[in-house]
């Protein structure tokens, strides 16, 4: 018979305690460090990416982030479409509704911010143009298969005119204020530092800012393919974590936020505070996104005056990262199932 006694107990127990600290540390999981190649636009609108960077809350979560830079959302993710040592884009919903005709094997892993106001028409005077309505005929250039195309139609539209009714020239966003100073064009369609750029070289009585008269509301993604969606689910992670800490330090301390991006943009920081009110810097994947899709699947189908099938824009969100790490953040109905073309 086995007597227990106080000495029996005392061994119990320390028997006890060194299994369960085995267990514990076998079960943890030892964090390796990975990289990751952020093909990003150089905007204001990936600001948590740039604070992120700024304030080592990638190197926190053991990444190591290489970023290439582009000038429009559009440029980024077609790039990583094509070269698979990109691992994740920035991007904004068109070219994103441009991209799913094609079928192209990528997904929406989060909503980055999304902004009002932020796209505007910029017009010579010299040309005639005086109101909206005087574009009419007008050459006018924008990054085609982008947010700024989309908006241009909207922005038309509410004069009752249409692209068909003005002269459109696809330019790289980089490549608009050049365009536009040389006289090429006579107004621009473009969102900030492009439009600021130009205001700064341009007698002020030379412009015309012509800003919708309804708001539109741009939302700007983080997108990957879905080969990587699914092999390396742990890492987008790890990659939202660190933005989700950037997101609460912006909150926190707006003005030092403002100063990180300004330097990361190299930009007057004169411009970030006069647009800074105009963006919501969320990580998150809001219902609203697949309405604003849709809607622009619609319009580009018109466009193109092609009868192509609106794609379900579920199988193009794969929320299992962000709800891991931020459940709250995910309004998305049935996000978590899949959806069928």
């Amino acid at each position: 018979m086995f007597i227990i006694n106080k000495q029996n107990l005392s061994l119990q127990r320390l028997l006890i305690l060194i299994s369960m600290l085995l267990l514990s540390s076998c079960s943890e999981k030892v964090e390796s460090e990975i990289d990751i190649t952020l093909a990003a636009e150089m905007s204001l609108l990936p600001a948590t990416v740039w604070v992120a960077e700024s304030k080592g809350f990638f190197k926190k979560h053991k990444i190591n982030l290489t970023i290439r830079e582009f000038d429009s959302g559009r440029n980024a993710l077609e790039t990583m479409l094509k070269d698979k040592s990109i691992n994740i884009s920035t991007v904004a919903q068109t070219p994103v509704v441009f991209n799913s005709f094609k079928s192209e094997p990528y997904v929406i892993v989060a909503a980055m911010a999304h902004s009002l106001d932020y796209i505007k028409v910029l017009a010579r005077k010299d040309r005639g143009i005086k109101s909206p309505n005087d574009l009419k005929g007008k050459k006018i250039g924008a990054t085609v298969r982008s947010t700024g195309h989309y908006f241009l139609e909207s922005f038309l539209s509410n004069y009752d005119l249409s692209l068909k009714d003005v002269d459109l020239k696809d330019v790289n966003a980089s490549q608009l204020k050049a365009k536009f100073l040389a006289g090429e064009l006579d107004a621009i369609t473009t969102w900030e530092p492009y439009i600021y750029d130009v205001q700064t070289v341009m007698n002020e009585d030379q412009l015309i800012l012509l800003i919708s008269p309804t708001p539109f509301r741009k939302d700007f993604f983080f997108t990957v393919s879905k080969t990587y969606a699914k092999e390396k689910s742990e890492d987008i992670k790890r990659f939202l974590k660190a933005l989700i800490e950037a997101e609460n330090y912006i909150r926190q301390n707006p003005k030092q936020a403002q100063e990180i991006v300004a330097k990361r943009l190299k930009s007057d920081i004169a411009l970030i505070k006069r647009i800074w009110h105009a963006f919501q810097f969320e990580i998150e994947l809001e219902q609203s996104i697949l309405v604003s899709l849709e809607d622009e699947a619609i319009w580009a189908n018109e466009l193109t005056s092609n009868d192509r099938k609106i794609p379900n824009y579920l199988n193009y969100i794969d929320a299992e990262p962000l709800l891991s790490v931020k459940p709250f953040a995910v309004s998305i109905i049935h996000s978590h199932s899949k959806g069928k073309e």
